[in-house]
Protein backbone atom coordinates (compact mmCIF):
# COMPACT_ATOMS: atom_id res chain seq x y z
CA UNK A 1 0.00 0.00 0.00
CA UNK A 2 1.48 3.29 -0.99
CA UNK A 3 1.39 6.07 1.43
CA UNK A 4 0.96 9.67 -0.34
CA UNK A 5 3.18 12.47 0.82
CA UNK A 6 1.49 15.37 2.60
CA UNK A 7 1.23 18.13 0.18
CA UNK A 8 2.89 21.18 1.43
CA UNK A 9 0.88 23.91 2.19
CA UNK A 10 0.85 26.79 -0.30
CA UNK A 11 -0.14 29.65 2.53
CA UNK A 12 2.38 28.23 4.60
CA UNK A 13 5.27 28.20 2.17
CA UNK A 14 4.18 31.98 1.38
CA UNK A 15 4.19 33.02 4.94
CA UNK A 16 7.89 31.80 5.03
CA UNK A 17 8.62 33.34 2.53
CA UNK A 18 7.39 37.00 3.69
CA UNK A 19 8.83 35.91 7.29
CA UNK A 20 12.36 34.86 5.69
CA UNK A 21 12.52 37.88 3.09
CA UNK A 22 11.39 40.97 5.64
CA UNK A 23 13.82 39.00 7.77
CA UNK A 24 16.61 39.61 5.64
CA UNK A 25 15.20 42.78 4.33
CA UNK A 26 15.82 44.19 7.87
CA UNK A 27 19.23 42.75 8.53
CA UNK A 28 20.49 44.11 5.15
CA UNK A 29 19.09 47.89 6.10
CA UNK A 30 20.86 47.61 9.70
CA UNK A 31 24.09 46.26 7.75
CA UNK A 32 23.94 49.39 5.31
CA UNK A 33 23.65 51.52 8.42
CA UNK A 34 26.91 50.77 10.08
CA UNK A 35 28.97 50.34 6.98
CA UNK A 36 28.30 53.16 5.16
CA UNK A 37 27.32 55.84 8.22
CA UNK A 38 28.23 54.38 11.31
CA UNK A 39 31.71 53.14 10.74
CA UNK A 40 32.90 55.75 8.95
CA UNK A 41 31.88 58.61 11.04
CA UNK A 42 32.73 56.18 13.64
CA UNK A 43 29.23 56.12 15.12
CA UNK A 44 29.87 53.82 18.24
CA UNK A 45 26.02 54.21 19.78
CA UNK A 46 26.56 50.65 21.55
CA UNK A 47 25.73 46.90 20.79
CA UNK A 48 27.66 44.70 18.67
CA UNK A 49 28.26 47.26 15.82
CA UNK A 50 29.51 50.03 18.36
CA UNK A 51 31.95 47.55 20.17
CA UNK A 52 32.81 46.26 16.53
CA UNK A 53 33.58 50.00 15.44
CA UNK A 54 35.50 50.97 18.33
CA UNK A 55 38.07 47.35 18.30
CA UNK A 56 38.52 48.08 14.51
CA UNK A 57 39.83 51.63 14.84
CA UNK A 58 42.02 49.76 18.26
CA UNK A 59 43.43 46.93 15.51
CA UNK A 60 43.13 48.60 11.83
CA UNK A 61 44.13 45.35 10.46
CA UNK A 62 40.83 43.82 10.89
CA UNK A 63 37.65 45.73 9.29
CA UNK A 64 34.11 46.02 11.36
CA UNK A 65 33.08 43.08 9.59
CA UNK A 66 35.56 40.70 10.85
CA UNK A 67 34.76 41.74 14.87
CA UNK A 68 30.94 41.33 14.87
CA UNK A 69 31.83 37.62 13.06
CA UNK A 70 34.34 37.21 15.94
CA UNK A 71 31.94 38.77 18.91
CA UNK A 72 28.59 37.23 17.45
CA UNK A 73 30.53 33.74 17.32
CA UNK A 74 31.72 34.00 21.10
CA UNK A 75 27.59 35.19 21.93
CA UNK A 76 26.47 32.35 19.84
CA UNK A 77 28.46 29.40 21.79
CA UNK A 78 28.16 31.53 25.14
CA UNK A 79 24.26 31.17 24.25
CA UNK A 80 24.11 27.44 22.99
CA UNK A 81 26.16 26.47 26.45
CA UNK A 82 23.55 28.92 29.04
CA UNK A 83 20.55 28.71 27.64
CA UNK A 84 20.41 25.27 24.74
CA UNK A 85 19.92 25.06 21.15
CA UNK A 86 15.92 25.62 21.48
CA UNK A 87 16.15 28.58 22.80
CA UNK A 88 18.37 30.60 20.06
CA UNK A 89 16.24 29.62 17.31
CA UNK A 90 16.25 32.28 14.73
CA UNK A 91 19.31 34.34 16.75
CA UNK A 92 21.93 32.05 15.51
CA UNK A 93 21.00 33.12 11.77
CA UNK A 94 20.31 36.41 12.23
CA UNK A 95 23.98 36.91 14.09
CA UNK A 96 25.47 35.36 11.21
CA UNK A 97 23.59 36.91 8.36
CA UNK A 98 23.86 40.69 9.99
CA UNK A 99 28.35 39.47 10.33
CA UNK A 100 28.04 38.01 6.51
CA UNK A 101 26.17 41.25 5.28
CA UNK A 102 28.20 43.81 7.05
CA UNK A 103 31.36 41.75 5.36
CA UNK A 104 29.68 42.16 2.38
CA UNK A 105 29.15 45.48 1.70
CA UNK A 106 32.48 46.32 3.44
CA UNK A 107 33.70 44.45 0.52
CA UNK A 108 31.40 46.53 -2.02
CA UNK A 109 31.62 49.68 -0.52
CA UNK A 110 35.21 50.06 0.83
CA UNK A 111 34.84 53.57 2.32
CA UNK A 112 38.34 54.90 4.40
CA UNK A 113 36.41 58.18 4.60
CA UNK A 114 32.34 59.56 5.46
CA UNK A 115 30.02 59.58 2.41
CA UNK A 116 29.57 63.72 2.70
CA UNK A 117 30.79 66.41 4.65
CA UNK A 118 27.53 66.41 6.47
CA UNK A 119 27.51 65.00 9.52
CA UNK A 120 24.11 65.81 10.28
CA UNK A 121 22.85 63.87 7.23
CA UNK A 122 25.23 61.15 8.38
CA UNK A 123 24.38 60.64 11.87
CA UNK A 124 20.35 60.85 10.70
CA UNK A 125 21.18 57.35 8.15
CA UNK A 126 23.03 56.01 10.43
CA UNK A 127 20.36 56.20 13.18
CA UNK A 128 17.18 55.47 10.87
CA UNK A 129 19.13 52.45 8.79
CA UNK A 130 19.22 50.40 11.34
CA UNK A 131 16.10 51.23 13.27
CA UNK A 132 14.02 50.81 10.50
CA UNK A 133 16.16 47.62 9.77
CA UNK A 134 15.19 46.21 13.77
CA UNK A 135 12.07 47.32 13.75
CA UNK A 136 11.23 45.19 10.84
CA UNK A 137 13.52 42.29 12.18
CA UNK A 138 11.66 42.86 15.45
CA UNK A 139 8.35 42.89 14.16
CA UNK A 140 8.05 39.78 12.31
CA UNK A 141 8.95 38.41 15.76
CA UNK A 142 12.76 37.79 15.30
CA UNK A 143 15.91 39.55 16.63
CA UNK A 144 19.36 41.25 15.34
CA UNK A 145 21.01 38.62 17.21
CA UNK A 146 24.29 40.29 19.30
CA UNK A 147 23.44 41.85 22.72
CA UNK A 148 20.08 40.08 22.33
CA UNK A 149 21.91 37.10 23.29
CA UNK A 150 23.16 38.85 26.35
CA UNK A 151 19.85 39.85 27.33
CA UNK A 152 18.31 36.38 27.08
CA UNK A 153 21.35 34.94 29.20
CA UNK A 154 20.11 37.50 31.55
CA UNK A 155 16.90 37.24 31.99
CA UNK A 156 17.20 33.16 32.44
CA UNK A 157 20.11 33.01 34.50
CA UNK A 158 20.28 36.44 36.89
CA UNK A 159 17.67 38.89 38.59
CA UNK A 160 19.69 41.89 36.83
CA UNK A 161 16.99 44.27 35.16
CA UNK A 162 17.72 43.11 31.26
CA UNK A 163 17.01 47.32 29.99
CA UNK A 164 19.58 48.59 32.69
CA UNK A 165 21.77 46.03 32.07
CA UNK A 166 22.36 46.53 28.22
CA UNK A 167 21.73 50.21 29.05
CA UNK A 168 25.10 50.23 30.77
CA UNK A 169 26.82 48.39 28.04
CA UNK A 170 25.55 50.78 25.59
CA UNK A 171 27.24 53.38 27.87
CA UNK A 172 30.56 51.96 28.67
CA UNK A 173 30.79 51.52 24.38
CA UNK A 174 29.82 55.45 24.28
CA UNK A 175 32.35 56.31 26.79
CA UNK A 176 35.09 54.50 25.20
CA UNK A 177 34.34 55.87 21.64
CA UNK A 178 34.35 59.30 23.95
CA UNK A 179 37.84 58.82 24.93
CA UNK A 180 39.03 57.03 22.04
CA UNK A 181 37.36 59.86 19.32
CA UNK A 182 37.07 62.72 21.36
CA UNK A 183 34.41 64.89 22.54
CA UNK A 184 32.38 65.79 19.62
CA UNK A 185 32.18 61.95 18.36
CA UNK A 186 31.51 61.26 21.77
CA UNK A 187 28.33 63.63 22.02
CA UNK A 188 27.05 62.34 19.01
CA UNK A 189 27.67 58.62 20.08
CA UNK A 190 25.10 59.91 23.26
CA UNK A 191 22.64 61.57 20.98
CA UNK A 192 22.88 58.49 18.60
CA UNK A 193 22.20 55.90 22.06
CA UNK A 194 19.05 58.35 22.95
CA UNK A 195 17.57 58.82 19.19
CA UNK A 196 17.70 54.88 18.22
CA UNK A 197 15.59 53.91 21.23
CA UNK A 198 12.82 56.11 20.20
CA UNK A 199 13.44 55.83 16.03
CA UNK A 200 13.33 52.10 16.90
CA UNK A 201 9.45 51.85 19.26
CA UNK A 202 8.24 54.66 16.68
CA UNK A 203 9.38 52.74 13.35
CA UNK A 204 7.71 49.48 14.97
CA UNK A 205 4.77 51.52 16.14
CA UNK A 206 3.91 52.57 12.45
CA UNK A 207 4.89 49.51 10.69
CA UNK A 208 1.97 47.54 12.64
CA UNK A 209 -0.77 50.61 12.07
CA UNK A 210 -3.58 49.57 10.48
CA UNK A 211 -5.89 51.93 9.20
CA UNK A 212 -9.63 51.04 9.50
CA UNK A 213 -12.39 52.89 7.21
CA UNK A 214 -15.88 52.14 7.57
CA UNK A 215 -18.80 52.74 5.50
CA UNK A 216 -22.04 53.54 6.68
CA UNK A 217 -25.20 52.98 4.17
CA UNK A 218 -28.30 54.67 5.41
Amino acid sequence: MEHKKPKLNRQTLLEDARFFGLLNLGLILTALGIVLFKSPNQFAFGGTSGLSVILATLFPRWNVGAFMWVINIALVVLGFCLLGRKSMGWTVYSSFALSFYVSLCEWIWPLSAPLTDDTFLEFCFAVLLPALGGAIVFNVGASTGGTDILAMILRKRTDVEIGKALFAVDIAIVCAAAVIYGPRTGLWCILGLVAKTFVVDSAIESIRQRKVCQVICK
